[in-house]
C-alpha cells in the first residue's frame, strides 16, 4: 500500500530573496480576453486544446471540467462528475494530449489514468480508465503509445517508466540536490520538495519543470528506455522536512521568502514554454501562483525568449501554429484570456 503524502503548503521565511527579472524580456505580450457568458471559474488547475475546444480543469465545482467552442467563442458546459462513484473523478493533475483526439489526466487521489474523449456521434465527452495501480508513488502519470512515464518516487529515483500492465520497466533520475546535505534527506521528502509540471511530446521528448526549484529536466523515450538526459538549473530553492506529519507520511515547508519557479510547462517538437512566477509568498500571499513570465527553450536547453505577461495566468496551453498562449487569469475574477506572440 503506498505511504502517505502530505503536500504542506506551511512556509519559511527566513532567507533573502530573489529577483525575477534577472534576464532580458524578449517582448511584452498584451492579452485578450475570451467572453464566455454562462462559465464561472472557481480554481482552474489546468487547460488543453482537443480539436477547435478548449477544456479547463476546475476544482471548485460539482464537475471538474469546462468545455469551450474556440471557433464559435461559445460556452458548451461542463463535464466530468466530481466524486467516488465508478465513473466519477475526485482531484485529476494536469491535462495531457492523447493522440489526435483524446486528453488523458491522472487522478492522484483514485491512482488512476482516465482518458477524454469527444463521442464522435452525439458530440459528449466519455471517460474512461486506462490504467489504474494502488501501489504508485507518484505525482502524475501520462500515457505514452504503450507505455506509462511517471515523475515522484521509483526505488529512489524521481522519473519512472511503466509497461501497458502497470509494471515497472525502468526507474531513472537520482533526484536532486544541491549539495551532499542535501542529498542526505529522504529521498520521498525530496520528491515532496521537486515536485513540478511533466510533458511528453507525441515524438516522445520529455520535460520536467520544479515550483520551487528553477530547474528543468529533459528525456527522451526510445527503445522502452529514458535517455539523453539534460539539465537547465539556475538555482535551487530552499526547504525542510515537515516532521510533524507523523511516521509513513512525507511532506517539506519551503522558503516564504524565495520565489516560486515555473507552474506550469506546454511542449512542442521544436519548444518548450515554461510558465515562470518569480513571485514569493512573502510578497503575494497566493498570488505567487499568478505568474507573469514565460520562459521559451529549444530541446537542446538554449534560451529562446523571455515573454513578460502584462496580466499574470495561472496555467498556460500553447498554440504553436496560431502563435498564441492561453491562460487563466484573475481579471478581477478567473477567465480565459491570449496572447499573441
Amino acid at each position: 500500500m503506498m505511504k502517505t503524502i502530505v503536500t504542506s503548503v506551511c512556509l519559511l521565511l527566513f532567507l533573502a530573496g530573489c529577483s525575477s527579472s534577472e534576464e532580458k524580456v524578449t517582448k511584452r505580450l498584451v492579452h485578450q480576453s475570451v467572453s464566455l457568458p454562462g462559465m464561472m471559474i472557481g480554481s482552474s488547475h489546468g487547460l488543453q486544446k482537443l480539436g477547435d475546444e478548449m477544456i479547463i480543469m476546475e476544482y471548485r465545482s460539482d464537475s471538474l471540467f469546462h468545455r469551450v467552442d474556440l471557433r464559435s467563442g461559445k460556452y458548451l458546459g461542463m463535464f466530468g462528475v466530481k466524486g467516488q462513484g465508478p465513473d466519477e473523478l475526485i482531484r485529476p493533475k494536469r491535462l495531457h494530449f492523447y493522440g489526435e483526439n483524446g486528453l488523458s489526466c491522472y487522478d492522484f487521489m483514485r491512482q488512476e489514468v482516465r482518458l477524454i474523449r469527444k463521442d464522435s456521434l452525439s458530440g459528449e465527452m466519455q471517460t474512461r480508465t486506462l490504467l489504474k495501480r494502488n501501489d504508485y508513488w507518484a505525482f502524475d502519470v501520462i500515457p505514452y503509445g504503450n507505455w506509462f512515464i511517471a515523475n515522484g518516487c521509483f526505488n529512489d529515483l524521481q522519473f519512472g517508466l511503466f509497461d501497458k500492465d502497470g509494471r515497472l520497466v525502468e526507474a531513472v533520475g537520482e533526484l536532486p540536490y544541491k549539495d551532499e546535505e542535501e542529498r542526505k534527506i529522504d529521498p520521498k521528502n525530496r520528491a515532496m520538495a521537486y515536485q513540478g509540471t511533466l510533458r511528453i511530446t507525441e515524438q516522445g521528448k520529455v520535460a520536467f519543470a520544479a515550483n520551487n526549484h528553477k530547474i528543468i529536466l529533459l528525456y527522451r523515450i526510445a527503445g522502452g528506455r529514458l535517455t539523453d538526459r539534460s539539465e537547465i538549473i539556475d538555482w535551487y530553492g530552499e526547504y525542510e522536512p515537515d516532521l510533524s506529519v507523523g511516521e509513513g507520511a512525507y511532506s517539506v515547508v519551503h522558503n516564504g521568502r524565495l520565489p516560486m519557479a515555473y507552474k506550469d510547462l506546454a511542449v512542442t517538437e521544436d519548444c518548450l514554454y515554461a510558465l515562470y512566477s518569480g513571485r514569493s509568498f512573502k510578497d503575494y500571499g497566493l498570488r505567487q501562483q499568478e505568474c507573469p513570465y514565460v520562459y521559451v527553450y529549444d530541446w537542446s536547453g538554449r534560451q529562446l525568449a523571455l515573454y513578460e505577461l502584462d496580466l499574470p495566468i495561472q496555467c498556460l496551453c500553447v498554440d504553436e501554429e496560431a502563435r498564441r498562449i492561453y491562460g487563466i487569469a484573475n481579471n478581477p475574477d478567473p477567465e480565459l484570456v491570449y496572447f499573441d506572440f
